[in-house]
């Protein structure tokens, strides 16, 4: 059986940008409620504001899988995330993420090759309002 060809990273480089619109989750007073039973947080700001943690859960941005993004070496861990938040999500909301796969650097060192993979996905409501940014880095090695 032949092994599969990994993209080198200028051939992943040239991909940089690439989007794909895939999810698109309608925010409703149960799912909230089911996430703040998980957390055991009664805050009742949570009846029609969805706390920030919900985005981090129940929206997880696998990014890289999302967009059938190729990696350049065989093995792959998570290499971090971080989440901007810019406007409250309500119950109500219908929220849509477009994810994008944003830069690759090489990391390449006298302990093998290497390369972090960058991916961006953006978090808009049913007013096109951007409500939140989550970056996720992927390392392959």
């Amino acid at each position: 059986m032949a092994e599969e060809k990994m993209p080198t990273i200028e051939e992943l480089r040239a991909t940089i940008g690439k989007k794909k619109r895939i999810e698109i989750i309608p925010i409703d007073r149960a799912l909230v409620r089911a996430y703040c039973e998980s957390i055991e947080d009664p805050n009742p700001k949570w009846q029609d504001e969805v706390p920030p943690g919900f985005l981090t859960t129940v929206m997880m941005s696998g990014s890289w899988p999302a967009l059938g993004a190729p990696q350049p070496f065989k093995r792959a861990v998570a290499a971090g995330g971080d989440w901007e938040f810019y406007k409250p999500i309500k119950v109500g909301d219908v929220i849509t993420t477009t994810h994008e796969f944003a830069d690759i650097q090489d990391k390449s060192s006298d302990k093998g090759p290497r390369a972090l993979m960058i991916f961006k996905a953006t978090h808009t409501n049913q007013r096109g309002e951007l409500v939140a940014i989550t970056t996720n880095t992927m390392m392959s090695y």
